[in-house]
């Protein structure tokens, strides 16, 4: 009887040693290993490459400090940076995934962040581009020519179905209007310099993308086929927020 009795102690001690151990032991091991908790920011919306971060978008939560590598604790210094690549909704944020400005992430999720849309019209002439000196971020007047006042002064008869307007036009829509790209025969990027390098050779502009609404879009797109286009520059760096005020600067534009 005083067997039973004491396998019956030692069952109920060895259940509190169980216990003891799950809720104090266990948990302290962890803390040992992890080491401190830390602040942490995160992704509470998934958003593209390309998107610029707003307060909206974040989280702070405790994590151990060995759990992610990199990671970014203060909020308010990830606010206007721009994703290098597509965030989830969960993700920690690193300096590897941020980026300070839009300029070396791709054009087109560039636009989406924007809430625009990118779309290029071909350049006539090397004076057409602004001598080709214009660059992403540039803040331009388009000027349109109709054909038909090209085919009048030289006393050809327009065809059927154009009209006959006289002078460049300059449409509302088109007054501002922010460069993508400007872009090369080849598809590469266009370069200008004044006095390139003996090695260097300048690779001169052939269109030039916008980053545009819808209804400039098609403004663009009907001006491309009916018209002489020519585009005057207008603003550059910190000035082109005057004319466009969801522009994004260039981390070398903002220093």
């Amino acid at each position: 009887m005083k067997f039973f009795k004491n396998r019956y102690v030692i069952g109920i001690l060895c259940i509190i040693v169980a216990v003891l151990i799950v809720f104090f032991a266990v948990p302290a091991l962890q803390n040992s290993n992890q080491g401190e908790y830390i602040s942490a920011v995160r992704m509470k919306q998934s958003k593209e490459a390309g998107t610029q971060i707003t307060a909206e978008m974040l989280e702070t939560v405790k994590v151990p400090e060995k759990l992610i590598d990199g990671s970014i604790s203060d909020l308010s210094s990830v606010v206007g940076k721009y994703a290098t690549v597509d965030l989830f909704a969960g993700d920690y944020l690193t300096t590897q995934k941020l980026s300070g400005s839009i300029e070396n992430q791709s054009s087109f999720p560039a636009g989406t962040a924007k809430g625009k849309i990118v779309v290029s019209i071909t350049l006539p002439t090397l004076a057409s581009g602004v001598s080709g000196r214009l660059l992403p971020g540039d803040v331009v007047t388009i000027m349109a020519l109709p054909k038909s006042s090209v085919t009048q002064s030289l006393g050809v008869e327009p065809e059927t179905g154009e009209t006959d307007l006289s002078g460049a036009i300059i449409y509302p829509e088109l007054q501002y209007i922010e460069v993508c790209m400007v872009t090369a025969s080849d598809g590469s990027d266009a370069s200008v310099e004044a006095q390139p390098a003996e090695d260097v050779k300048n690779n001169l502009p052939v269109t030039v993308s916008f980053y545009a609404t819808q209804e400039q879009s098609l403004l663009l797109a009907e001006l491309e086929n009916e018209c002489i286009i020519h585009l005057a520059f207008v603003a550059r760096g910190q000035a082109v927020t005057q004319y466009i005020p969801n522009a994004v600067l260039t981390e070398t534009e903002v220093n």
